[in-house]
């Protein structure tokens, strides 16, 4: 409770304050806090996408070019796409390797795989 008597009376000085101010001074201190705002001001946008280029209108914040970022950006899906076919590569050779143990245990019978 304290505090909020205190946030009051620090408001209603700040108002008196500012009523004894000229109007070609109120006008640069709310360009100056409109500048300090815009300067301080965060995107809350994707970072991938910020990365990219696609949002934010901070165009001094990025430190690679547009098409390096997009190179970056196919490198990476590349990489990606290779992963998942050596992947599904990997797995087919498990489950052909394990059926070819199981027919050669006896565990499998070996009229399942012949037509």
């Amino acid at each position: 409770m304290k505090s909020n008597s205190k946030t009051h009376i620090i408001k209603e000085l700040l108002d008196t304050s500012a009523s004894q101010l000229t109007p070609a001074t109120l006008e640069k201190l709310r360009i100056a806090r409109s500048r300090a705002v815009d300067h301080q001001r965060t995107h809350g946008t994707v970072p991938v996408l910020s990365w990219l280029g696609h949002h934010g209108g901070r165009r001094d914040s990025f430190h690679m070019s547009r098409s390096l970022n997009w190179a970056v950006a196919a490198l990476f899906v590349a990489c990606l796409i290779t992963g998942v076919s050596i992947w599904q590569n990997y797995t087919t050779e498990h489950e052909i390797n394990e059926a070819d143990i199981a027919i050669l245990t006896g565990d499998l019978p070996i009229h399942v795989f012949v037509d």
